[in-house]
């Protein structure tokens, strides 16, 4: 895979945003493996030679994709702010020597002129009226050995879109049942329309007006994350060590840009560290992208948004990695697909043994998160190999999988930004369900749902079909 995407993706010549020394440099210096003299010495040798380093990296950069040179002057601008007052006062509460601490200030300072020139040089393409920005879609060929590569799995990229598309009918077919169910709670006196999708529309834009302030946003998901924490170990879903640390955190700027949330994990090597669930800033948003934001995460998805990201998604996942993965091996080559189908998989687990009480609400805005993961899939697919225009997918995104205007472009913006990384979601989880049918029917009446968990989760985040094969032999 690393020698595709060196010798024939060519990833380095046409995304701008590869080059970022942001999470490098945080890593280093907030996450707690190794005494902070230790790690501040590291600090210094990695960021050394940063202005060669930026230098090599635009003169890499042949025709990159415009959507790519945007992001990386936003995540590299917002990346600054890591070489600021947090590392003036580690240096100053560090017992580096004085020769020690001139030379990191040196570096620090050559850094900081790097990454502004470098920003500099990528806003001097987006002005150049004339420049031949290359077009993010990569095409079929090789988005086929892109998805092999990246994923794993034994489905092609058409069979995966296939399967996608029979299921979105499934799903629909469900939510409208569902709706029919609530709409006399929420509209007594109103007609029914007969349109099957303006009566879904607007059972869920009924719902999704139930949702926190702006300012109290970040601290309900937090909340979230305490309340899913108790509800696996009442319900005995796993053998978690709550005392572990995750900490939800406001996201960094150099991360923003991409996703509403995020998880981030202790790095591969680092036996000790902390998990990060992150939560953009939303009241930096203008009004209506916030009001927007704040329908599409409402009192219900919100919920399901911090199952997938932190608990059990992404942050218990890395947490096992740590802890009961067998080698570091599986730590540092993962596999996307596991990955995020670990974190698709747990939103339907956890409504299946009861959280949120079975209220048709919650199984209604369940079932439009599984229509974006559905629809994922139909997306990229249609950007990357048939290079479908901007207003077809945002009204395929509004009007087929009832995203908002807001979710939609950023679902459009993202998918200018990846390539296939989007099938990772469906193409994990389902291959996670059919492995946990497969292996409930080996073990008959042996079989727990827990010990499914435990079992899976010990091969770190290696590809499902590999998993499989050790769980089934």
């Amino acid at each position: 895979s690393d020698i595709w995407y060196l010798s024939e993706f060519k990833i380095q010549q046409w995304d701008a945003s590869t080059y970022n020394l942001s999470d490098d440099c945080y890593t280093i210096i907030h996450q707690d493996y190794a005494p902070l003299d230790e790690r501040l010495r590291a600090f210094s040798r990695h960021i050394e030679k940063s202005d060669q380093y930026y230098r090599a990296g635009f003169q890499m950069l042949n025709h990159p994709t415009r959507e790519s040179v945007e992001l990386s002057i936003s995540q590299n601008q917002g990346g600054l702010s890591i070489f600021g007052k947090d590392l003036a006062d580690s240096i100053k509460s560090s017992h580096l020597s004085a020769a020690e601490t001139d030379t990191l200030n040196q570096h620090v300072t050559r850094t900081v002129k790097a990454i502004q020139g470098f920003v500099d040089s990528l806003d001097g393409i987006l002005k150049n009226k004339d420049y031949p920005f290359r077009n993010y879609s990569i095409g079929k060929v090789l988005y086929k050995e892109k998805f092999k590569y990246d994923l794993a799995t034994n489905f092609s990229p058409e069979e995966l879109y296939i399967k996608a598309t029979n299921e979105q009918k499934l799903v629909y077919d469900r939510m409208v049942q569902t709706a029919n169910g609530l709409w006399d709670k929420y509209f007594k006196n109103k007609a029914r329309p007969k349109d099957s999708l303006s009566l879904v529309q607007s059972v869920i834009d009924a719902i999704s007006q139930q949702h926190a302030q702006g300012k109290d946003f970040f601290d309900t998901l937090k909340n979230q994350v305490y309340e899913l924490k108790r509800f696996i170990v009442v319900k005995d879903l796993f053998n978690f060590d709550t005392t572990y640390p995750i900490i939800v955190r406001i996201m960094p700027a150099y991360e923003r840009g991409f996703s509403i949330a995020s998880a981030e994990f202790t790095k591969p090597y680092g036996k000790k560290g902390d998990t990060y669930y992150n939560i953009d800033d939303i009241t930096s948003f203008p009004k209506e992208k916030m009001e927007s934001t704040l329908r599409e995460y409402n009192n219900y998805t919100s919920q399901i948004l911090s199952i997938h990201e932190a608990v059990p998604g992404h942050c218990l996942q890395s947490i096992y990695n740590k802890l009961k993965s067998s080698d570091v091996l599986r730590s540092v080559f993962t596999n996307g697909a596991m990955i995020e189908g670990w974190a698709v998989y747990v939103e339907g687990m956890m409504l299946e043994n009861g959280w949120a009480q079975d209220v048709p609400e919650m199984q209604l805005m369940y079932d439009k998160f599984k229509l974006r993961e559905i629809g994922n899939v139909i997306v990229d697919y249609d950007m990357q190999c048939k290079d479908k225009s901007k207003e077809y997918i945002i009204s395929y995104l509004v009007n087929n999988l009832f995203q908002t205007k807001a979710q939609a472009e950023e679902k459009y913006h993202r998918a200018t930004l990846s390539q296939v990384q989007l099938c990772s979601y469906y193409a994990g989880s389902s291959a996670i369900l059919a492995l946990r049918e497969a292996y409930k029917n080996k073990l008959g009446s042996q079989y727990s749902l827990k010990e499914f968990h435990e079992n899976f989760l010990k091969y770190g985040s290696s590809p499902v079909k590999y998993i499989s094969e050790r769980m089934l032999q």
